[in-house]
């Protein structure tokens, strides 16, 4: 989906639902285009609060929702109606003028940002959109009309749709870096449109697929234009989840076939194999022969390497690879788990010489997800073209950016989206998961009694997931001790769950029913466990002899098969055998003078992997323990949250997990000195030469600040004081103007008189901001944020800024202070007069504060609660 949602809930339900009409409304046009827009909703821009502003490659809207429809009369400084009902301008005189105001608010946030330089920010249009249809006989002038458009739900698109300036072009990174300065969230929404579909006569007949979003069509006539052409020889097809990868490969099969050429589908292995023609690269490239033994040597000695040939290429010299899942394919030194190498262990050079890429007119494209835990570094994946360009192999790529969302809005999906867009912007300071039923967030000790239920009930459809063996082990050896409630545990148990890994070829299709094949990636109970065999080896150099052992039984299903199982490899830490043991195992297996061993298994518990293991497998329920090593605030943490995401088809619970916020690491340390007169209002900066909006250009001086000897400074500190007070019905309506401070007298909305005295020091910041009566707290406390809120900050003290706010506001608190040093955030929160602490935040170039020092507070006992709300 090209329509990207950010800001926040209106505080009232009208404006909710209009804004939720809104959106659909833009979904026919936007939801399947490779185009995009940005909607900000309820957002603060240089301290004004706007229902709603779009951006788009070449315009953007400001605009409010009106609920009013029918005929619309007014002018351009009288009152606005729609069929004889007061159209309200917010608190200004009508919608006009509280739209001209809007524009340069969004105006002035740009240009005080140094965003969009260069481009005619006079052309940002505004529209006021009606909830019902009207008749617009506003009677404006003709320079009003050029950016003002009234309009209604229906006919928002074709409003936007048709904006367009040339001098106002914008690049989509350029529109994400606008909605990330101003540390808005993205907001969630589900259609509530309903799904049309047709009835269909049963039984089911097959449909056709749904047809290419524009977006798709895009990226299949560039693969169309690859194919056809000499070169580049490979093409890299890149996205995320749910953007329709698999999709387009099907599409790009038919159309390779169109023109007289083989398609070829490969993927990673069998298990993973999602195209119906698809094989496993490893049986395609390899001969699975045995190993060549001619060399001289003896058994022991052959035994050591059991190499499997790559073998001989009789493809169609022009025919055209399709590698899916490339994501899991690198090229770092490979050999299985019963100790086999295929090739010279390297896959992508042993694909580059089977199919002689680059010598022939054979072609290969490559299907993944770069954002996934990746098999391999940059220069060793094929996916990301490095491996290509390494070997003077000209390559092209393309990313599919646009979600096809099958889900209704699912929370998984969406979490997915924030996980992307974290890995895209190398941000990793903040994560915070959406819930729903299909995405759940638990205690550990619930999730516990919920997999233990559910592998009593239904094992087939659950799946635990962590990070390291030693994880996936301990888990197994928990839930295998309670499903058969006793202690000491058989290696193998009746109804055990197991993951099938190696499977011999004579026993990798028994019984031979399309219903029941077993192979690499299954999971499959136990129906019955026979005797333990046991074997030795002895080999030359070691004193001991080598023993190992196998376990004999059979697996639920129809004509339940039967396996001989190599314990060592079921039971061992990780998913592979040591040394000896394989090199034994071979040296028997080659052995003429002792009873030849049975063709083994090789196979795993079935309860729990590791994410690295599950990429690209599915089951129906996984739950993942969010402990990693590599701690919460790194991308290794956030690709394997990812992986692990796309793993679970229908529901994920996580657990050992709480969202990711820049505090969350820091260390509480310091000693604090308790002090009456903690400074309110510091740390925002103004500018004695900026430029001043419409709006404050038709500002009329308050009494007393053409005297100031710095006219330029004074002006610039009441027009920040002046827009702040006047969204709480205040006004300033006296200035004394001294040396470094300013006084002004204000009026509140029921004739209140209040002082404001704002010292500030020769770098032109404000050092606080006071009052002459305590009583005006809430007046102090306000207007010190909302200047805060209009000045500008280092992205990274702009997010620690954010989440302070966000943990802190829901007790009460409000950020009344920030100054900013390298490295350093100076925080003043208040709650009352009484109740203010001062903390020094450090951080790092993340963003992760790493050190919380509490300086000063008005009341010791006030510092447990700042301090748990922060961490």
């Amino acid at each position: 989906m090209s329509i990207v949602i950010y800001g926040e809930k209106a505080s009232r339900t009208h404006e909710n639902q209009m804004l939720q009409a809104f959106l659909e409304q833009l979904e026919d046009r936007w939801a399947t285009s490779d185009d995009w827009i940005f909607v900000v909703a309820n957002t603060l821009w240089n301290g004004t609060e706007i229902d709603l502003v779009c951006i788009l490659p070449s315009a953007i809207l400001v605009a409010d929702f009106k609920g009013h429809c029918g005929k619309l009369t007014g002018t351009e400084n009288g009152p606005w109606q729609a069929d004889g009902v007061l159209v309200k301008g917010g608190n200004k005189a009508n919608p006009y003028h509280q739209l001209r105001d809007n524009k340069f608010s969004v105006l002035d946030w740009l240009k005080s940002r140094s965003l969009l330089s260069g481009r005619n920010l006079g052309h940002i249009s505004a529209g006021v959109i009606f909830s019902g249809h009207i008749v617009d006989q506003l009677e404006l002038p003709p320079k009003v009309r050029a950016w003002l458009y009234p309009t209604n739900i229906d006919s928002c698109v074709t409003l936007l749709d048709a904006l367009a300036s040339p001098e106002l072009r914008i690049d989509r990174k350029e529109a994400q870096n606008i909605v990330q300065r101003l540390g808005v969230r993205p907001i969630t929404w589900k259609s509530t449109r309903p799904a049309i579909r047709p009835v269909e006569p049963r039984p089911v007949q097959p449909r056709d697929h749904a047809p290419l979003t524009l977006h798709q069509q895009d990226a299949l006539q560039a693969l169309r234009r690859f194919v056809s052409s000499d070169d580049p020889v490979t093409f890299s097809v890149l996205g995320m989840t749910s953007t329709g990868k698999s999709r387009l490969l099907a599409e790009v099969c038919s159309e390779i076939e169109k023109v007289g050429k083989k398609p070829i589908v490969l993927s990673p292995n069998r298990r993973l194999a999602k195209h119906p023609n698809a094989e496993s690269i490893y049986s395609h490239l390899y001969s699975g022969g045995k190993a060549e033994d001619e060399e001289e040597g003896s058994a022991e000695e052959k035994a050591r390497l059991a190499v499997i040939p790559l073998g001989l290429c009789e493809d169609d010299a022009n025919c055209v690879y399709l590698l899916d899942d490339a994501h899991l394919l690198g090229n770092s030194r490979f050999t299985t788990p019963d100790g086999k190498q295929y090739g010279s262990g390297y896959l992508l050079d042993d694909f580059l010489a089977f199919t002689e890429l680059g010598k022939t007119k054979r072609k290969a494209i490559y299907f993944g997800d770069p954002y996934q835990i990746q098999r391999s570094g940059d220069d060793e994946s094929a996916l990301l073209g490095e491996f290509q360009k390494r070997r003077e192999l000209k390559h092209q790529s393309l990313e599919l950016n646009q979600v096809i969302d099958m889900t209704s809005g699912s929370a998984k999906l969406a979490n997915a989206e924030r996980l992307v867009r974290a890995i895209r912007s190398k941000q990793f300071a903040e994560l915070e998961l959406l819930k729903d039923e299909g995405f759940r967030q638990v205690e550990k000790q619930e999730a516990a009694a919920e997999m233990l239920e559910r592998y009593r009930s239904d094992p087939l459809s659950i799946w635990y997931l962590a990070e390291t063996h030693t994880k996936t082990n301990a888990f197994t050896q928990w839930v295998r001790e309670r499903l058969h409630d006793e202690k000491p545990l058989a290696s193998l148990e009746v109804g055990e769950l197991l993951e099938i890994y190696v499977v011999p070829k004579s026993e990798r299709f028994v019984p031979a029913t399309d219903d029941f094949l077993i192979y690499a990636g299954h999971r499959r109970r136990t129906a019955s466990v026979g005797t333990k065999e046991y074997y030795a080896q002895s080999l030359r150099g070691r004193s001991a002899t080598v023993l190992f052992h196998s376990v004999h039984c059979t697996l639920e299903g129809t004509g339940q098969p039967s396996l001989e199982i190599l314990e060592e490899f079921l039971i061992s830490e990780k998913p592979e055998l040591t040394a000896d043991i394989a090199i034994a195992e071979r040296v028997r297996r080659k052995s003429n003078e002792q009873p030849p061993l049975p063709p083994f298994a090789y196979v795993r518990f079935g309860y729990a992997s590791t994410v690295h293991h599950a990429q690209g497998m599915s089951q129906p329920i996984c739950y993942v323990n969010g402990d990693h090593a590599a701690g919460r605030h790194s991308e290794g943490y956030f690709r394997w949250l990812y992986s692990a995401l796309t793993v679970a088809e229908r529901e994920l619970v996580l657990f050992n997990f709480t969202d990711i916020h820049p505090f969350d690491s820091a260390v509480w340390k310091g000693v604090v000195i308790v002090a009456t007169d903690i400074p309110v209002g510091a740390g925002w900066s103004f500018e004695p030469k900026g430029i001043a909006s419409e709006k404050d250009q038709q500002r009329d001086l308050p009494g007393g600040l053409d005297q100031s000897k710095d006219v330029l400074k004074s002006a610039a500190i009441w027009l920040r004081i002046a827009n702040a007070v006047e969204r709480l019905g205040w006004r300033v309506v006296n200035a004394a103007c001294h040396p470094y401070q300013e006084q002004y007298d204000l009026i509140g909305p029921n004739g209140e008189r209040c002082k404001l005295r704002i010292p500030y020091n020769e770098k032109n910041v404000v050092t606080a901001i006071h009052v002459n009566d305590s009583a005006f707290w809430p007046l102090l406390a306000d207007v010190a944020s909302r200047c805060l809120e209009a000045n500008s900050y280092t992205p990274e003290a702009e997010g620690l800024l954010r989440s302070a706010h966000s943990r802190l506001s829901g007790k009460g608190w409000k950020v009344v202070s920030a100054i900013e040093t390298a490295y350093r955030l100076t925080v003043t929160v208040g709650r009352s007069h009484d109740e203010r602490i001062v903390v020094e935040v450090n951080f790092d170039k993340q963003g992760l504060a790493s050190s919380l020092r509490p300086l000063q507070t008005s009341d010791p006992e006030l510092l447990v609660e700042v301090q748990g709300a922060l961490l």
